[in-house]
């Protein structure tokens, strides 16, 4: 478990200082763009008070609970079954617990997760979001992929 462990870690190094960088260097609301072609790719620096995608805006505090809470639940499960998950689980969970904890400092420190990495076909944007989304992006497909990997158990009581 001290790969997974040391990726996630990583990571969330990275999305803090990329974060950190943003604040520093882009003016809020300001965008730089990186990819000319149509306007692909944008490091615009903006803030989310709310959960993915801007929902449910200036719910920063019931966000830092849920947050906290699922963290700790997700910590606890995966020391109680690390000998029963597969490899992909283990880094797809480490991910899970990279990003939450990356948008969790920012909402305790910052009072709103800093979201820079914007893309899109001109005036067409996919929402702005940032590293620590990524992980947990990532993470989902890893989860859903383990779950597809794994053999169908036959139901109790049934024989194949």
């Amino acid at each position: 478990m001290k790969k997974p462990i040391i990726v996630a870690a990583i990571l969330l190094i990275f999305d803090q200082l990329t974060k950190y960088l943003v604040v520093k260097l882009v003016p809020y609301g300001a965008a730089i763009q990186i990819v000319a072609p149509f306007n692909f790719f944008n490091v615009t620096h903006l803030n989310n008070t709310g959960a993915a995608f801007s929902f449910f805006q200036g719910a920063n505090f019931l966000f830092v609970l849920l947050v906290l809470v699922f963290l700790i639940a997700v910590c606890v499960w995966l020391f109680k079954n690390r000998t029963k998950i597969t490899v992909l689980q283990k880094y797809a969970f480490a991910l899970v617990v990279a990003g939450g904890a990356g948008n969790l400092i920012d909402r305790v420190f910052r009072g709103s997760v800093v979201d820079f990495l914007d893309f899109g076909i001109n005036n067409l944007r996919w929402p702005s979001f940032n590293i620590a989304d990524s992980c947990i992006t990532i993470a989902a497909v890893l989860i859903v992929v383990s779950l597809l990997k794994q053999p169908a158990k036959p139901a109790k009581g049934k024989r194949r």
